[in-house]
């Protein structure tokens, strides 16, 4: 997600705070998906561990992703499915822009 002309700034908000980041028309759709996702379980870890606090719930939720996402690189690795492959190097490049 590199700044280039056709990138567009939009904001998600992810545990309640707002990050901007800039994202192409056909990135912004799996990417507010993806937050959806993040704040479900976020929110998930919230109700599950009451005595954490939010940071605690945030590193809990990365965690979880990382965890999947090695495991599906790991198969991918493997020659398990080009597609899953394609996938991933996506979500991959949306997690570093947000990120960057």
């Amino acid at each position: 997600m590199a700044n280039a002309p056709d990138n567009k700034p939009i904001t998600v908000v992810i545990a309640g705070r707002p990050y901007p980041i800039r994202v192409t028309e056909g990135e912004e759709k799996g990417l507010r998906a993806l937050v959806g996702e993040i704040n479900d379980r976020f929110n998930d870890f919230q109700i599950k561990y009451r005595d954490r606090d939010k940071q605690d719930c945030l590193v809990m939720t990365l965690l979880t992703y990382a965890s999947e996402l090695r495991s599906a690189r790991e198969q991918a690795d493997s020659g398990s499915d080009d597609a899953l492959s394609k996938r991933l190097a996506q979500l991959d490049k949306m997690v570093e822009g947000m990120l960057g």
